[in-house]
């Protein structure tokens, strides 16, 4: 009966010896998981962020991927804007020194941009080729850069306002159903100016029909299809 007894008093002395242990065994685990719970949460912030940041990264290694020697050497000269190491001044839009993402919020891009095109071509025979880049965002946007002097310089054209680009340099606008306009358009430190080549208009006759009138510096015209097809079968390459 001693022993039994002694193996009570020793079961009743390890009981709540392990009773306690298991309460700060507890307590170690639940705060092993809070701290792990949070370590995951932050893990998945800094994920987040990181995503976030690289989703406003464009690819342009796949545009110049495309491009021939030539090429590649005007695009390089763009590439410090294009990567928001430096600014430009935009005219006629937002009319200050900017930079490429300030110019992606002003089109209404809040994620990724969609662009439709990149093209180099020389709209004015000065200052080499500019940089043109077409974007879907905003109901379609046209970014022209430039550089004069050592600094670059931009604006900004609807999609209506410059359609079928040349590689001359010419480009039109469209007015609305039956109306185009046919421009050049100049681009350096001194700001965007754009000439006007001619207009086409089509005129209702009496009988319903139309006819394409087509006036260039000051003489009209009934040839208007012939010339557009003569003067605008030379589009530039649209790098996609």
């Amino acid at each position: 009966m001693k022993s039994f007894k002694c193996g009570i008093a020793l079961i009743s002395c390890i009981v709540p010896t392990m009773l306690f242990s298991c309460g700060k065994n507890e307590k170690a685990i639940e705060e092993n998981n809070l701290a792990g719970q949070e370590t995951l949460e932050n893990l998945d912030n800094s994920s987040t962020v990181s995503n976030e940041e690289e989703s406003f990264k464009i690819d342009w290694q796949k545009y110049e991927n495309q491009m021939d020697e030539e090429e590649k050497e005007d695009f390089q000269e763009y590439i410090t804007v294009l990567n928001d190491e430096n600014t430009f001044y935009c005219f006629n839009w937002l009319d200050k020194d900017i930079c490429f993402s300030e110019y992606l919020e002003s089109i209404e891009s809040e994620e990724q941009p969609e662009i439709a095109g990149v093209a180099l071509v020389d709209l004015d025979n000065q200052n080499g080729k500019e940089l043109v880049i077409h974007f879907f965002e905003g109901g379609g946007n046209y970014l022209i850069l430039t550089r004069d002097d050592g600094k670059f310089y931009g604006t900004n054209m609807g999609e209506r306002l410059f359609e079928e680009l040349q590689n001359d340099g010419k480009y039109l606008g469209s007015g609305g159903a039956g109306d185009l306009y046919f421009y050049r358009m100049s681009i350096d430190s001194d700001g965007v100016i754009e000439n006007k080549i001619g207009e086409l208009h089509g005129i209702e006759n009496e009988d319903g029909s139309v006819t394409d009138e087509l006036e260039i510096d000051g003489k009209v015209t009934h040839n208007g299809q012939e010339w557009v097809d003569e003067n605008y079968s030379d589009p530039v390459n649209w790098i996609e």
